[in-house]
């Protein structure tokens, strides 16, 4: 990666001159307005359902959710679709612009904001909005000026993710034609095939990247919110009529424009196009779907129990460091990390004359659930590591008075409590697998689709019906583990304890 900069080439000159500029500054303004629509789309709406009664609450929460089942580029290849002159409202208007393609990519990601400012705004103790009461303010500046600075740190958590998730897009920017780091990575690459030129964008997103992930270090170092016990949780108001109309748009605008409408939309196109569909094919892709998910994933979780509770069992430094090291791989836009792994791989593959790893589907297939572990183990560690902080350490100790060994006190103590954190980690890792498109991009092994390949490759071809089966096998398969796991953490009281 030094040693990149100091290359001398032609598509590196061409790029720095001509395209540098253009990339930071797309990649810089595209963020800007995908932040901007996700903590609107996902603050207000949690607000209503954490502090309101109203008829169908829980159903509207539980789409609010929803979304995130939907990968950024099938949403945008949905929108791209509906708003161009050969769709259904025969657009004459070009909407493939940067501002549209930012308030599409925000219907994907809003989620991550929803999800963490729901929790957030549940565990409110109501003393605090019983002071706000009392100093007459209303619901809109309580908000504003008291729930929002306090939940500040759980939404900045969640806005990272954001900037994260639009960093690593590739499907989505590529269709729109705007230039980011991640499609110059591609280009460079792929197109210009200069390797030198793609480490140097790599590292200067992997810069930013890192930038931003020790600002999100700082904030949460320094911010802390909870409450206490005599603080009971606050409990849900019923809405004035008035504002009831209010509370209904502000919760179905999400779920209309970033649900019903790409699930209708596929579903049409699905029923279009069915007669023609290559069934043996839908169900070979979706077979090699769920079997990297489930691989990658399952490695995934047991490697990050491995290393978190060796760090809390036996308190070594050297597992800590792991465990924050870990944290990176999420931080890292997939295009970088595939690239790298594909460089590292061609540098042993050119050391050793004898091995021939290029060109292996078992070698291909290998790295290709590696550079998941890398990306996505920081997803699988989080809600592993939220669980085994909560557990006292005094069951460690009474349970090595009893003579018990590490692993039995895992598999006696830990496992039955943190079950449900298990659980969780593995199917949050498994839909964001299936959805992951540049990695599987770059290394798939020879004749090997995925259901997110499939649904690139049409797309870009502009054969967007023929692609809708497949999007909608990804949106479906997401949809149902998300609804599960929202019902499996509420009947277990998870989400309110």
């Amino acid at each position: 990666m030094v040693n990149s900069f100091f290359l001398d080439t032609n598509s590196l000159n061409y790029l720095i001159d001509n395209l540098l500029f253009d990339y930071s500054v797309n990649t810089l303004y595209l963020v800007l307005i995908t932040s901007f629509f996700s903590l609107l789309l996902g603050i207000v709406p949690a607000w209503f359902i954490s502090n309101y009664k109203f008829k169908f609450r829980r159903v509207i929460d539980l789409i609010l959710y929803l979304p995130l089942a939907i990968p950024t580029y099938i949403m945008a290849f949905t929108y791209s679709e509906l708003l161009s002159f050969t769709g259904p409202f025969k657009i004459k208007y070009d909407f493939l612009q940067i501002e549209v393609l930012g308030i599409i990519l925000s219907f994907s990601l809003y989620p991550y904001i929803y999800s963490v400012s729901r929790i957030s705004f549940s565990l409110f103790g109501s003393r605090y909005l019983e002071i706000a009461k009392n100093l007459g303010l209303n619901g809109f500046q309580t908000l504003f000026k008291i729930v929002l600075p306090l939940s500040r740190p759980a939404i900045f958590s969640g806005l990272f993710l954001v900037i994260m998730e639009v960093l690593n897009e590739y499907g989505a920017v590529k269709y729109f034609g705007v230039n980011t780091f991640t499609i110059g990575i591609f280009r460079s690459w792929n197109s210009m095939n200069d390797t030198g030129a793609a480490i140097q964008l790599s590292s200067i997103l992997l810069f930013i990247v890192a930038f931003l992930f020790f600002i999100e270090k700082y904030f949460h170092q320094f911010k802390r919110f909870s409450f206490s016990k005599n603080s009971k949780i606050n409990t849900l108001n019923f809405p004035r009529k008035r504002n009831l109309f209010m509370i209904y748009i502000v919760c179905l605008v999400p779920i209309i424009l970033a649900f019903l409408i790409p699930i209708i939309f596929n579903i049409i196109n699905v029923f279009s196009i069915f007669e023609s569909v290559d069934l043996d094919r839908l169900f070979s892709l979706t077979f090699n779907s769920l079997s990297v998910s489930l691989t990658a994933s399952s490695i995934i979780l047991i490697l990050s129990t491995y290393f978190l509770y060796n760090e809390k069992i036996s308190k070594s430094r050297i597992y800590f460091y792991i465990n924050q090291f870990i944290s990176l791989g999420y931080s890292i836009p997939g295009a970088v990390v595939a690239l790298a792994v594909i460089i590292y791989l061609t540098k042993i593959d050119e050391y050793f004359y004898s091995v021939n790893l290029i060109g292996s589907f078992i070698i291909y297939f290998i790295i290709l659930i590696y550079a998941y572990i890398i990306r996505f183990l920081a997803v699988g560690k989080s809600p592993i590591k939220s669980s085994l902080e909560k557990q006292p350490e005094s069951y460690d100790d009474s349970a090595k008075n009893l003579g018990l060994s590490n692993f039995k006190i895992f598999q006696k103590i830990y496992f039955p409590i943190n079950k449900y954190s298990f659980f969780t980690a593995l199917i949050l890792v498994f839909i964001d697998i299936m959805k992951e498109l540049p990695i599987i991009l770059i290394l798939r092994p020879f004749n090997f689709d995925t259901l997110a390949t499939q649904t690139y490759e049409f797309a870009v071809e502009e054969m967007i019906p023929l692609s809708s089966i497949y999007s909608f096998m990804i949106i479906f398969i997401c949809s149902i583990l998300l609804i599960f796991l929202k019902n499996f953490l509420e009947k277990s009281d998870v989400f309110r304890s």
